[in-house]
Formats: structure tokens, sequence, C-alpha cells
């Protein structure tokens, strides 16, 4: 009775070859310039193969995403995305609501410069896509979605020594999309559930530990300045920096939440720094203020549930946003333990020290690095741990001339690691006992102003 029924093979095998058809007829009409583009893609790719094969572990190969291509279907209802890889993968994908999103993995890929410049237009369904490295061996495609859409079928297609991923999808309702995006939330739950515990750390060294957060990451960015430079590249930098000035003295230990090109969300972020009971948390980032260039300067961020000014809680719900951009369900994310222990955000010394560490950050770095409001307060998802003094470090503002030419030039970033290394390094020194935060000793009063700014 199979045999009867050939039809639904013969319909996908038509539609993928009309599909690849008119991918080659778009390369076609662009011509030398898309064989040169193609050209450069794999050139940049192939200085990311040393990297990506130590983080695969098994020293194979990485695959290469080399570009990515959204194809209309037979109707308006469908659709397709084709991912150019160097071999087959292992992927999988699922759908998130809060905003709607496809995501697509793709197992030890990585995505070459450019590859997530879309050919063509973006079709009606589609909002938007990115695509870039999610964690070690392993990159994301994101696709913001205007209408619902569910993935139908995926397929490779080789042609020419590529091999086509073909992901076909189909406009579909409002609800099947929540009837799907309900299922693919359980089986996310029950893989965290299955997950085993990591292992416990070894407490046996005695000296406090400071964890450092370089902000963004992988597929996120975070902010770019005016020639494309990327805040994650900026505030990797300085943490590296930062990490070998704090462990010179030998008093202290740092470690960092990443220590390469890869995302991690926000919730592991804390998770990280919480389990190894960090005397310090500190978030680095460097923001980017459209049609401001004028703005500049360092400010130190303490959690607040409000805002100390309208800049300062636009700056959380840019940074908060950081788990949507790389396709997580933020909602999830944030009930990964702290919530439901968080009374009041933050305990009152946790609050407190947090504040110390402030105004040693802001008295360290002089006025000439500030912005004119060096403290500042909001709701930054980042800093919401009840136990663990936590501050985020906005290094300056990429939309500002002076700001990023500092942050580019290595001696005047040595500067700036030189004082935040000086004052983080007496804040876990010298602020350990709870009973601290009452007296604000040491350190400046809890309730104290700073006074330094600039104007």
């Amino acid at each position: 009775m199979q045999a009867k029924h050939p039809e639904p093979a013969q319909t996908l095998h038509r539609w993928l070859l009309s599909v690849v058809n008119a991918c080659c007829r778009f390369w076609r009409r662009a011509g030398l310039a898309a064989c040169f583009g193609a050209g450069i893609v794999l050139l940049a790719g192939s200085f990311f193969l040393a990297s990506a094969q130590a983080q695969n572990g098994n020293g194979a190969a990485p695959v290469i995403a080399r570009a990515i291509h959204l194809v209309e279907g037979d109707t308006t209802e469908t659709l397709a995305i084709i991912v150019d890889l160097s071999e087959e993968t292992a992927l999988r994908h699922e759908v998130i609501t809060g905003p709607d999103r496809l995501v697509i993995d793709l197992e030890r890929t990585i995505v070459a410069a450019g590859a997530q410049r879309v050919s063509g237009k973006l079709l009606p369904p589609i909002g938007a896509l990115r695509a870039g490295l999610f964690m070690a061996g392993h990159s994301r495609i994101v696709v913001d979605l205007a209408r619902p859409v569910l993935v139908e079928r995926t397929d490779f297609v080789r042609q020419g020594g590529v091999a086509r991923l073909v992901v076909q999808l189909r406009v579909t309702s409002a609800e099947a999309f929540l009837a799907q995006a309900r299922l693919d939330s359980a089986r996310r739950a029950a893989n965290r559930a299955a997950r085993p515990a990591p292992p416990a750390e070894g407490k046996a060294d005695p000296r406090p530990l400071i964890v450092i957060d370089p902000g963004h990451g992988g597929i996120d960015p975070g902010a770019s300045g005016p020639k494309g430079e990327a805040e994650k590249d900026i505030v990797l930098a300085v943490g590296r920096n930062l990490r070998a000035r704090l462990e010179r003295s030998g008093k202290i230990r740092v470690v960092m939440t990443r220590e390469d090109d890869r995302f991690i969300s926000l919730n592991e972020r804390m998770s990280f720094a919480r389990s190894r009971e960090a005397a310090l948390f500190v978030s680095l980032h460097a923001d980017s203020l459209a049609g401001e260039p004028d703005v500049r300067g360092a400010s130190v961020y303490t959690l607040s549930d409000r805002a100390s000014d309208a800049a300062a809680a636009r700056a959380a719900e840019k940074e908060n946003r950081a788990d949507l951009i790389a396709g997580l369900d933020a909602d999830e994310e944030a009930k990964g333990g702290i919530e439901t222990i968080l009374v009041d955000l933050a305990r009152r010394e946790t609050r407190a020290f947090a504040q110390i560490a402030a105004r040693q950050t802001v008295s360290a770095l002089g006025n000439a690095r500030l912005h004119k409001t060096p403290m500042r307060a909001a709701g930054f998802r980042v800093l919401r741990a009840p136990d663990m003094p936590s501050i985020l470090i906005e290094l300056g503002y990429l939309s500002n001339p002076a700001d990023l030419a500092g942050l580019m030039d290595d001696q005047t970033r040595g500067g700036l690691v030189s004082a935040l290394a000086e004052a983080l390094e007496a804040f876990v020194l010298t602020t350990r006992a709870p009973e601290t935060a009452g007296t604000g000793q040491p350190g400046v009063a809890p309730g104290q102003e700073s006074s330094g700014s600039r104007p």
C-alpha cells in the first residue's frame, strides 16, 4: 500500500530542487562580486579552524557555515532557510514565544564572517535573522518572526561540493505555534533536569575570589563602533588584561565567566560566580548611544529596583535583552533559581557591599575617565545575586571617538585596567565581614554620595 503514495516524497524532492535552482539563479545574477565575496567568506572561515578544532575537543575539523539564504516557496505560506555548509552536521530546532522566534542549532559548526548577512530580501514571515557562535563547537541561527511559522521538514541537498541544509517552513496559526512552543519548553526543562550537577570545586584556597564577566559574546555582539568594533571583543580584551593585573600580587584568585567568543546566558553568569562563592562579581560593558557622540566616560552600576535616571533604565533594558537576542526564553532563564529566593532584590548587606565596591572603583578611576554621573543604579538581571556583591562597569561609549580610541589603545587601556585592579583588589582584601556594611567600614559609608564627576 505504501508504494501507491509516492506523491509527498516526490513533491518535497521537486520543491528542494526548485529552491536550489532559485539560489543558483541568484548567484548567477550576482556574478563576479558574489564569487569574490564567497572567497572572502571562505578565507575568513579558515582563520577560525585551528581554534575551533581545540574547542571541539576531539580534534575533528569544524563544519563551516558559509552563507545563509531565504528563499520563497511555491505559495505565500511557504518559504525556506538554506544554510551552505562545508559538510552535513547534526541539528535541532525549536520555537519560543515572547517574542516569537525560531531557533536552529548546528553542532560543531562555526559561522564564517559575513555568512549571517542573508542573501536576498527578508520574506514577510521573517522579521530579522542573526547567526553566530552560541557555545564551544555549537552555533545558533535565531529568526525573529513577524508571523508564526513552524518547521515542516529539514533536509540536506548536495550540490557542487556544498552541503545545503534546507529548513522548510510553513506559516501556521497562533494556536499551533503556541502549542509547539509549549512542547519545546517542556523538553528544555526535562533536559535541564537530566543534566548532572557540576562537581564541587575545592575551597582549600583561602584567598578571596573575583569573577570577571565580559558581557555579551558569540551570537550576541553587544554594542558596536562606527567601523564595526564589537563590544564583546573589547570587554573580553579588558577582562583578560584585568585578570592578569589582579593575579600579579598573588593575593586574590580571579576567574572569568568566558575566556573566548561564546554566548553565556545572564543566569549562567550569576550561577557561575555564586557556585564559586565569589567575593565580588564584576560585569564589564561598553555601550553605544546612537546620535549622542558627546556622551562619554565610565560609569559603575549597582542593582536597584528603581533606576537612578532614565539613561540607566534604558541601559538595563538593553542589557537584559541579551538572552532574547541569543534565542533563549528569558522567562525560563529568570526562573533559574534566583527569583525564588530573592525577597527584596538583594539582602541589605549585599547591596551595601556593592555600593562600597562601586564607590571605591569610581574613586580609583578619577574624574578624567568618568561619566558626568559615575554612580548609577538600575535593574540589571546580571546583578541580582542576593548573596554576592555585584557591580557592572560601563567602561565607556563606543559611540564617542575619545572613549573608543582609549579602549582600543593598549597604553590607555592599561591605565584603565590598573586603576580598576587597584580598587577591586582593595575591596576584596579589606571589606570581608557582613558587619562592615552597617558601619560603612572600610570604605565609604553606604549612604554617602560620590563626589567624583567630570563636567
